[in-house]
C-alpha cells in the first residue's frame, strides 16, 4: 500500500468532512441510520466509511457489502473508494444493486435451489407468457399483460405467500394468472427479478448453516437509499444481519437514506421500512448530516416549510453556507398556455447568464409537457425530454439476446417464441399454438426436442419443415463457451438480420435498428475487454442493466423537461415547477389518503431541491385537461408557503413586455425594478362579471363566459370595420367565433 494513501484520507477525514459527516463515517459497531438530508453528501459519507472500514479498520474487502439501487450509483461508489484506495489494489468490496448480489447469492448457492439451472425473464419475456396466459384465458377484454405484470410484481414486493390468507383475498383474475405464470416459469427454468430477492431470501430462511456461514464471512453491510426499500429487501437485510432474537450477528449495519424523498411508493417502495429500522435493528444509532452542498438558504427554507407538513418523517432542518436573497418566485396564469409561453420568455432571458441544461422544467406527469413543448419550439427553444426506451429493452436488441438465451438455455419458451418467427419464416399463431401444445407437457423437453419429435411425427412437413429445420441449424454450431461477439455476428449473419429489418421497416426507422444492434456488438466488445467473455456472463450482465441510452440531441445547450419522479438524484442552477394545481400536484389520484399526499409532497420537495440557485413556481387558474376545460385552484402546497414571504404575482394580464422586464430585473438584480404589485396566493377573482367592449381589452388565451357555451379560451381577435369585436372562442363543445359583447370576462 502507498504510504501516503493512509495520511491523504486521514486528512480527508479531519478536515474535508462536517462534524455529522465524520460522526457516521466512523461510527464503529452496531446498527446505525444516516438520514441524510437532500444535498447533503450522503455518497461522500458511504464511500468515505467503506474506506475507513478498509483502511484504518483494516477489514477484508470480502467482509463488505455495499447496496445500491442502480449500476450507475454502484460505478459511482466503486470509483470514489478506488480513489481513496492505492491504485494498485486490485480487490474492491462487493458494490452493487440488490438484484446483482442476489444473481451472484444464486450464481454461487445454485444446489441449494429447486431449480439450479435458470435464465432471468426481462419485462417483455414476462408480458409475452403473460400475454399467452390472458388470450388462453380469454381475458383480453378484463386485463392487459401489463397490469398483470404490475399485479404480479406487487404480490411478490409485498411478500404476499400463496399459502396464506392474504393471497387468497385478492382479485381471483390476478390470483389464477399468477398461479399458472409461476407454473409456465418453472417449466421455462426461468426466474423474473422479482425472483431473485425472494429465492435469497428463501436460501437464508431454510438454510441455517449457509446463512451462519455467509455472516462470518460478511462482517459489513452499507445500503444506500434505504428509503427506497420495499418489503422483501428489508426482509432480505433482516435475514442478512440478523441472528435469533434479532441481535446483530455482524459487525456493522449502515443504512443511509432520506424519508422526505421517499416517492417510489408504485414501485413497492415503503416509507416504513427506513421510519421502522430503529425498531427492527435494536439499539440503533441515528445520525442526521443536515448540511446542504447544493442550495441556496431560501431555496431550503421553502423545503423546509413545506416537507415539515409530512407527520410520518424523521424532523430534521437543511441548512446552507450558501446565501441569497430573492431566489424564488411564485406565479399566477390564466392557462397553461400562458403559463408556457411566459417559461419560453424566462428562458430567452436566463439564456443571456446560463447555459440552458442548467435549467430544468418539472411537471407531475408526461401530459404537462405538450404545451411546454409547443411554447418552446414557437420560440425556437432548444430542449430534451428525460426519458426513453431503454437499449436493452429495443426490440431489434431483444431478438438478439433471445437468440442467445436458447444457446445456453434450450428450454426457454419465452425465447423460442420471441425469435421462431423472426425474421419471418412462415410460420404463424398456428404453428405456435401447435408447438405450444406439444411441447407444453414436456418439462425436460428442449425446444431441439419438441422441434425433432413434431418432424418424425409428421407434425410439421412441407415449407415449415423446411424453415424449422433452417432455425434449428442456426445453434447447430454454438455453444455456451462461445464468446458472445461470436455467438452475435453468427446471429446476425445466419438469420440476414440486417435483410429482415431493410424489408421490415422504411429506410431511415430500419438504418436506426441496423445501428443499434451495431452499438450491441460494441458494447459486448467492450464487455468482452473487461473479462465478460461468455455467454452466460454477458446475459447476467445484460439481465443486471439499467443503462439508459438516450438519442443524441443536435442541440449542444437545451433546457430539460422532465417529471418530478425523473429529476430525483439530479441537480440544477435553476428549476422551474410547474402545474401547482390541485389535482395535478398534488394528483387527483391521492387526494383520498393522506398518506397518498404525503407522498406527493415528498414529491414537491424533491423538485424544490433540485435547484441550486433559483426556483420558480408556477400555476394557472384555468387548464385543458384531456379536451376539458377546468377550473383550477393553486395546489395545497403553494398554500403551505405562504408564510414564508416568497414574492407572488398575478401574470394573467400582462403583456409580453411586461413579462421581459419582469424577467429581466429578477435575473438582474442590481438593474432598476419597475414596480411589481404583489398578489395573494389565490387570485381574487370579482364575483361580478364585467363585459369588456373595446377590442384592445381582449387577449388571445384569456378566458371567458358564456351564458349558454360555459367558460372558454379566446384563440383569436377581429376587429372589423363597423367597430364590432368577434373573437374566436374555445368552448368545452367547441370553437365559436362570437360578438365580443355575448361574452364576459372570467
Amino acid at each position: 500500500m502507498n504510504s501516503n494513501q493512509q495520511p491523504n484520507f486521514d486528512h480527508f477525514l479531519n478536515h474535508k468532512l462536517n462534524p455529522a459527516q465524520r460522526e457516521a463515517v466512523i461510527h464503529q459497531q452496531g446498527s446505525l441510520l444516516i438520514v441524510a438530508g437532500a444535498g447533503s453528501g450522503k455518497t461522500r459519507v458511504i464511500t468515505a466509511r467503506i474506506a475507513h472500514l478498509l483502511l484504518n479498520h483494516k477489514a477484508l474487502p470480502s467482509s463488505i457489502i455495499a447496496l445500491t439501487f442502480t449500476n450507475k450509483a454502484a460505478l459511482e461508489m466503486k470509483e470514489r473508494i478506488q480513489h481513496f484506495l492505492d491504485q494498485q489494489q486490485q480487490e474492491l468490496p462487493f458494490v452493487g444493486t440488490f438484484h446483482s448480489f442476489c444473481l451472484r447469492i444464486l450464481k454461487k448457492n445454485s444446489e441449494l435451489l429447486e431449480n439450479p439451472f435458470f435464465s432471468i425473464l426481462d419485462e417483455d419475456d414476462q408480458q409475452k407468457i403473460l400475454q399467452g396466459i390472458i388470450t388462453k384465458g380469454g381475458l383480453t377484454k378484463k386485463i392487459t399483460a401489463k397490469q398483470l405484470a404490475y399485479q404480479i410484481s406487487h404480490i411478490k414486493n409485498q411478500s404476499i405467500d400463496p399459502a396464506n390468507h392474504d393471497f387468497f383475498s385478492l382479485n381471483p383474475l390476478v390470483r389464477d394468472a399468477y398461479l399458472l405464470y409461476e407454473q409456465e416459469k418453472r417449466a421455462s427454468k426461468c426466474l423474473d427479478f422479482d425472483d431473485l430477492l425472494l429465492e435469497v431470501v428463501k436460501i437464508f430462511q431454510k438454510n441455517p448453516t449457509f446463512k451462519k456461514s455467509f455472516q462470518e464471512q460478511t462482517r459489513h453491510i452499507l445500503v444506500d437509499e434505504y428509503q427506497d426499500t420495499n418489503v422483501v429487501q428489508h426482509e432480505l437485510l433482516k435475514q442478512m444481519a440478523l441472528a435469533q432474537k434479532n441481535k446483530l450477528a455482524i459487525d456493522s449495519l449502515c443504512a443511509v437514506g432520506d424519508e422526505d424523498q421517499s416517492i417510489y411508493s408504485w414501485r413497492g417502495a415503503t416509507v416504513t421500512n427506513i421510519m421502522n429500522f430503529a425498531k427492527d435493528f435494536a439499539g440503533t444509532t441515528i445520525i442526521k448530516i443536515e448540511q446542504n452542498y447544493r442550495s441556496v438558504q431560501p431555496i431550503l427554507d421553502v423545503a423546509n416549510q413545506v416537507i415539515q407538513n409530512n407527520s410520518n418523517r424523521n424532523p430534521k432542518k437543511l441548512w446552507s453556507e450558501k446565501k441569497g436573497s430573492d431566489r424564488i418566485r411564485t406565479l399566477c396564469f390564466l392557462s397553461e398556455y400562458q403559463e408556457a409561453d411566459s417559461i419560453a420568455q424566462f428562458l430567452k432571458q436566463a439564456s443571456k447568464k446560463q447555459k440552458l441544461n442548467q435549467i430544468a422544467l418539472l411537471y407531475r406527469t408526461h401530459f404537462q409537457s405538450r404545451a411546454l413543448e409547443e411554447a418552446l419550439l414557437k420560440h425556437s427553444i432548444p430542449y430534451k425530454i428525460i426519458g426513453g426506451i431503454q437499449f436493452y429493452e429495443r426490440k431489434e436488441i431483444k431478438d438478439i439476446l433471445a437468440y442467445l438465451k436458447l444457446i445456453i438455455n434450450p428450454f426457454d419458451r419465452a425465447s423460442f417464441f420471441r425469435v421462431i418467427n423472426c425474421p419471418l419464416r412462415g410460420l404463424g399463431n398456428k404453428f405456435e399454438e401447435q408447438f405450444y401444445a406439444r411441447w407444453h407437457p414436456e418439462l425436460f423437453a428442449t425446444f431441439i426436442d419438441v422441434a425433432h419429435a413434431m418432424i418424425n411425427d409428421g407434425e410439421i412437413t412441407g415449407t415449415k419443415k423446411d424453415a424449422v429445420l433452417e432455425f434449428l441449424n442456426i445453434f447447430s454450431t454454438l455453444d455456451h463457451t462461445q464468446k458472445p461477439s461470436t455467438a452475435v455476428e453468427h446471429v446476425i449473419i445466419a438469420t440476414n438480420y440486417f435483410r429482415y429489418l431493410k424489408d421490415t421497416y422504411d429506410q431511415e426507422e430500419a438504418l436506426g435498428k441496423i445501428e443499434n444492434v451495431k452499438e450491441l456488438l460494441q458494447a459486448i466488445n467492450h464487455l468482452e475487454s473487461q473479462k465478460i467473455t461468455t455467454i452466460v456472463d454477458f446475459l447476467d450482465e445484460v439481465a443486471l442493466m439499467q443503462a439508459q441510452i438516450q438519442s443524441e440531441s443536435n442541440e449542444k445547450d437545451p433546457v430539460f423537461l422532465m417529471t418530478l419522479h425523473a429529476a430525483k438524484g439530479l441537480e440544477f442552477d435553476t428549476v422551474i415547477v410547474t402545474g401547482l394545481e390541485e389535482g395535478l400536484l398534488p394528483s387527483s389520484r391521492s387526494l383520498t389518503l393522506e398518506e397518498s399526499v404525503e407522498e406527493e409532497r415528498r414529491l414537491f420537495y424533491v423538485g424544490i431541491t433540485r435547484a441550486q440557485e433559483r426556483l420558480l413556481l408556477t400555476y394557472s387558474r384555468y387548464r385543458y385537461t384531456f379536451g376539458t376545460m377546468t377550473d383550477q385552484r393553486p395546489s395545497r402546497f403553494v398554500q403551505e408557503i405562504t408564510s414564508a414571504q416568497i414574492p407572488a404575482f398575478d401574470c394573467s394580464y400582462w403583456n409580453q413586455q411586461q413579462v421581459t422586464d419582469f424577467y429581466t430585473n429578477w435575473l438582474n438584480p442590481k438593474s432598476a425594478r419597475a414596480a411589481e404589485p404583489k398578489i395573494a396566493f389565490q387570485p381574487s377573482v370579482s364575483s361580478k362579471k364585467e363585459v369588456a367592449k373595446p377590442a384592445q381589452l381582449w387577449k388571445k388565451n384569456q378566458p371567458v363566459s358564456h351564458q349558454k357555451f360555459g367558460v372558454g379560451i379566446v384563440q383569436d381577435i377581429e376587429l372589423r370595420g363597423n367597430g364590432v369585436t368577434y373573437l374566436q372562442v374555445k368552448f368545452k363543445t367547441g370553437v365559436k367565433k362570437i360578438e365580443a359583447h355575448f361574452v364576459t370576462t372570467s
